[in-house]
């Protein structure tokens, strides 16, 4: 059932589009986007968890992937992450996260904060958040330019 379930995660990301060089890619998205998921499923926070997960259980992704170039290393993956169109991946997870839990993304609740200690030297950066209410689930993150655009237009 595991493996049906991985199937069913990427079949919601197969249309989000890999803004890489095709004849440079090493790591084919999916396997990405799944590593990322199954590690942080088992506790990753950072790239380099990440990372470290892709290259202890390496044996066990190739189960549901090939990963015939291996798991990337943590920089690696955060530049291939970072060429992700974000819009396009939260649309995907969405609904991805929508099928899980049969809800509808009726309620979206906007917050704005200002990160505390972030004054220090540079600005201080205001981030605003969507959280999916009934999925208790936040779907998107984006770092604002300043505190009147964080608290709305």
């Amino acid at each position: 059932m595991f493996f049906e379930e991985a199937g069913v995660f990427l079949g919601y990301f197969e249309d989000i589009p890999d803004g890489r060089e095709v004849g440079k890619v090493g790591y084919p998205l999916s396997e990405v986007l799944l590593l990322c998921l199954l590690a942080v499923l088992s506790g990753a926070e950072t790239f380099t968890d990440i990372a470290n997960f892709g290259h202890r259980k390496l044996s066990f992704l190739r189960r549901f992937r090939p990963f015939s170039g291996g798991t990337p290393s943590h920089d690696h993956l955060g530049d291939i992450l970072a060429t992700l169109d974000a819009a396009a991946f939260q649309r995907c997870f969405v609904a991805w996260v929508t099928s899980l839990t049969g809800l509808a993304t009726e309620v979206i609740a906007i917050d704005g904060k200002t990160v505390r200690r972030s004054k220090g030297a540079k600005a201080a950066i205001h981030m605003v958040s969507a959280f999916a209410a009934r999925q208790r689930l936040v779907p998107g993150q984006v770092k604002v330019g300043d505190k009147a655009r964080a608290s709305g237009d």
